[in-house]
C-alpha cells in the first residue's frame, strides 16, 4: 500500500490513562470521523493470533493451524481484518460519517499483532504522556475498579510497588509505540499529552492533517457522549479540554522518584521531557524518624477530634 493509498481506519494508540481517551473525543466532534466508545476488537484479534512457541521454534496457535489446514497467513489475516474492519464501517456508515476511529486502551499491550494484521492500511495517532502522571492515574483507576486489567497485571506480577509496575509497563508499551512510529513513519503520528491539552487546537490540526482531514469549525470540540460504552469515565465528566492533571507525579515520595530515575531518564529524554533527580541519598534513620512522627501527627488529630 502506497502512502497515497486512501485509508478508511485510524487506531489511536497510548498506556492506559495518557490521553487516548480525550483524544477520541476530539476526533469523534469531527464531522467525518466516528468514534465509538472501547471495541476491544484489535486486541482481541491480537489474541486471536497469539501462539505458544515450541523449543523447535513452532508457533503453537491459529496460524500455524490453519496453515496446515492449507491457509497461509496471508489469507487468514486478511480474513481477520475483514471482521474487524467490517465492524467498525458499519459503525461509521450508521453515524453518518466517512472514516472510523478506534481507541481501546489495552491495545498498547499488543502493537506487533496489531500492525501484523493493519500494516499499513490504517493511519496511527499515538499519544505518550508522563510516565509517572500515567502511574498515579493507573493506580487510582485500578484502586477505583477493583481489579487489575491483564495488560497491567502481568507487571503487578512482577513489581511489588503499583507506581514501578506501572513506569515499567509505560516504559515497555512506549518503546512498542516509538518503534511503530519508526516502522510506519508515513502512517503514524505520536504527540505527547501535555502538549495537546495546552494547545489542542493546534496539535489536533498537525493530527488532523497527517490522516488527511481538514481542520474544520468543531476542531478543538469535545464528542464521544451520544454512544456511551466502555470508556475513562473522568473524560465525561468535562466538556473542555483542560491542563489540570499535568505534574502530579511530583507528589509522589522524593525517594520513590530517585529509584525510579536511572530507568525512566532515557526514555523520558528521548520523549522530550525533563530527566529525573536520581541522585536522592535515602536515610533510613531519618524515614523511620518521619514514619513516626506521621503517626504522632495523625494520633493527635484524632485525640482532637479533627
Amino acid at each position: 500500500m502506497t502512502a497515497e493509498t486512501p485509508r478508511k481506519g485510524v487506531i489511536v494508540l497510548g498506556h492506559p490513562r495518557s490521553g487516548t481517551t480525550l483524544l477520541r473525543r476530539l476526533l469523534d466532534a469531527h464531522p467525518a470521523l466516528a468514534a465509538p466508545p472501547e471495541t476491544h476488537l484489535f486486541s482481541a484479534a491480537a489474541r486471536f493470533i497469539k501462539a505458544d512457541m515450541t523449543a523447535h521454534g513452532v508457533d503453537m496457535g491459529v496460524l500455524a493451524g490453519l496453515e496446515f489446514a492449507g491457509f497461509s497467513d496471508e489469507i487468514v489475516l486478511d480474513r481477520l481484518r475483514s471482521l474487524v474492519f467490517s465492524f467498525l464501517d458499519d459503525y461509521a456508515r450508521a453515524q453518518g460519517k466517512q472514516r472510523w476511529v478506534e481507541k481501546t486502551a489495552f491495545d498498547i499491550h499488543h502493537v506487533d499483532a496489531i500492525q501484523r494484521i493493519c500494516g499499513e492500511r490504517v493511519h496511527y495517532l499515538g499519544v505518550i504522556r508522563h510516565p509517572l502522571d500515567v502511574a498515579v492515574s493507573c493506580k487510582d483507576f485500578c484502586d477505583a475498579a477493583g481489579t487489575y486489567p491483564e495488560g497491567l497485571y502481568q507487571y503487578i506480577q512482577k513489581y511489588p510497588q503499583p507506581i514501578e509496575a506501572f513506569v515499567n509497563s509505560w516504559i515497555d508499551t512506549t518503546r512498542s509505540l516509538m518503534q511503530l512510529g519508526e516502522k510506519f513513519p508515513e502512517t503514524c503520528m505520536i504527540c505527547r499529552y501535555e502538549d495537546l491539552v495546552v494547545d489542542v487546537e493546534g496539535v489536533l490540526g498537525e493530527l488532523l492533517s497527517f490522516i488527511g482531514e481538514e481542520p474544520g469549525p468543531t476542531l478543538g470540540q469535545l464528542g464521544g457522549t451520544d454512544v456511551l460504552g466502555f470508556s475513562d469515565h473522568r473524560a465525561y465528566e468535562t466538556d473542555q479540554v483542560v491542563d489540570d492533571r499535568v505534574s502530579k507525579w511530583q507528589g509522589l515520595p522524593g525517594a520513590q522518584i530517585a529509584r525510579l530515575a536511572p530507568q525512566l531518564n532515557p526514555l523520558l529524554e528521548a520523549c522530550g521531557y525533563e530527566q529525573l533527580d536520581g541522585d536522592m541519598q535515602v536515610d533510613a534513620s531519618a524515614a523511620r524518624r518521619s514514619y513516626v512522627l506521621g503517626q504522632a501527627a495523625g494520633l493527635s488529630r484524632g485525640r482532637n477530634g479533627v
